[in-house]
């Protein structure tokens, strides 16, 4: 079963409406506030910049970019009508900031229009990245910045121990959630190939024992995917979920995942 997020406005509302819930679980996390803050704060902008969010949702993280980077003016995109009025929803009343559809590949943005492109955990779910770094250089302005957040998915162990059948719920959500999941991993040299100069690939660590709730929804998403494509039967569906329900009720649960930030500047074409 392909990501869902790659095909979203294919996707039934009900699913839609647990992508959103796991959007918000992962953004209400303090692991996840303090994660943003540190990569969100440290960018230089002007003081009048026009920010572009590729792939926000259902506005969660547009929030985060609210409380972490000053600007004057925020577009924020996303391919998903749904998740573009629920955002609207969310943030309505804050006149610096305006909904539209779009994708990362294509963003329907004006040429050289934005001091800032940021997309935050877009880039995993992402067939062509190389078409969605070529419209942020198109979008930005010279010397205009890149940033772009997500999970380096292959790092994600919940195992307690070797031959944990947990960790195979892992698995499924790589299969069934996750289109690229090793694509921070070569971001750096395809943003390069794009036209950027590449100024740091940060890594963030994030781990989650007593109160996991984005990794639950993560897990149970991801094995309700591997029901719906015939890869297992519903009995070890409900199983991986009350065996990791029952793992944060005793104390004993355990998920970890790095995460990277990659900044980056436009390169002004040759004259």
């Amino acid at each position: 079963m392909a990501d869902p997020l790659s095909r979203v406005r294919e996707q039934p509302r009900e699913l839609l409406d647990n992508i959103a819930a796991s959007m918000n679980a992962r953004a209400a996390e303090p692991a996840m506030q303090v994660i943003c803050a540190r990569y969100m704060t440290n960018l230089s902008l002007p003081s009048n910049a026009r920010v572009l969010e590729v792939g926000c949702g259902n506005g969660a993280t547009t929030k985060l970019i609210m409380q972490n980077i000053n600007f004057t003016e925020l577009v924020a995109i996303d391919p998903c009508s749904v998740f573009i009025e629920m955002a609207r929803e969310s943030l309505a009343g804050d006149g610096r900031i305006s909904f539209a559809l779009g994708e990362a590949g294509d963003t329907g943005q004006e040429d050289a229009s934005f001091d800032l492109v940021i997309a935050h955990t877009v880039y995993s779910h992402l067939p062509d990245p190389e078409q969605a770094l070529a419209d942020a250089r198109r979008v930005l302005r010279p010397l205009g910045q890149l940033v772009i957040f997500d999970g380096d998915f292959a790092t994600l162990p919940v195992a307690l121990f070797d031959g944990d059948p947990l960790q195979s719920a892992v698995g499924a959500v790589l299969r069934n959630m996750v289109h690229a999941p090793y694509i921070m991993r070569r971001l750096s040299i395809l943003a390069a190939a794009a036209g950027f100069c590449v100024q740091s690939l940060d890594p963030h660590g994030y781990v989650q024992t007593t109160h996991p709730d984005y990794l639950l929804t993560l897990l149970s998403r991801g094995t309700s995917a591997a029901g719906r494509a015939g890869e297992i039967g519903q009995a070890l569906v409900d199983g991986f979920d009350r065996e990791a329900q029952r793992r944060v009720a005793t104390g004993t649960f355990y998920g970890s995942m790095l995460f990277l930030s990659l900044t980056a500047r436009k390169i002004d074409d040759a004259p």
